[in-house]
């Protein structure tokens, strides 16, 4: 008898993944990437509780390298209370109008619990001067609501831009 298979894609890059059911929940390490992802049915309850993932993330701000390039700097923490085998920050990026310009990331393998890891994601497009509020992923999936700590972005404290956007200075 053949085993259904169902789909679902990397936590990492997107690529769909197709395994059998009796999977749900097992880490495999995606055919493009390679980064590790945990199976899951899209739809449903996630095969791992939110606890699983808990990362905190402070001090973002605009930065120039020596070189003129522009980043987006900050902290994560994980607080999961476990290792997480990686984490990626990514920040969609705006014009001064308020349109989607692109994107920029910065990624960590190996994370042990307790972890500080002061990303830098470059920006390479000269119109984004305004980013989103970070997503954050680890093999788990998505982080859905990072905790934010209230350090200062300028002089708005994170926590108090939630909907809005980190301005470029």
């Amino acid at each position: 008898m053949a085993h259904p298979g169902i789909n679902c894609y990397c936590h990492f890059c997107g690529s769909p993944l197709r395994f059998q059911i009796a999977r749900v929940g097992e880490t495999v390490n995606c055919f493009n990437c390679w980064m590790e992802t945990v199976l899951f049915i899209p739809g449903l309850q996630a095969p791992y509780s939110v606890e699983e993932c808990v990362l905190e993330t402070r001090d973002i701000r605009w930065a120039e390298n020596r070189f003129g390039v522009r980043h987006v700097l900050g902290c994560v923490e994980n607080k999961s209370g476990r290792h997480l085998n990686w984490v990626r920050i990514e920040f969609i990026l705006f014009s001064k109008q308020g349109c989607p310009v692109g994107s920029t990331s910065d990624c960590l393998i190996d994370v042990p619990r307790a972890r500080l890891w002061n990303f830098q994601a470059p920006v390479g497009q000269s119109e984004a001067l305004h980013v989103s509020d970070p997503l954050l992923a680890c093999e788990y999936g998505r982080v859905h609501r990072p905790a934010t700590s209230a350090t200062a972005v300028g002089k708005a404290p994170i926590a108090a831009i939630q909907a809005k956007a980190i301005r470029n200075p």
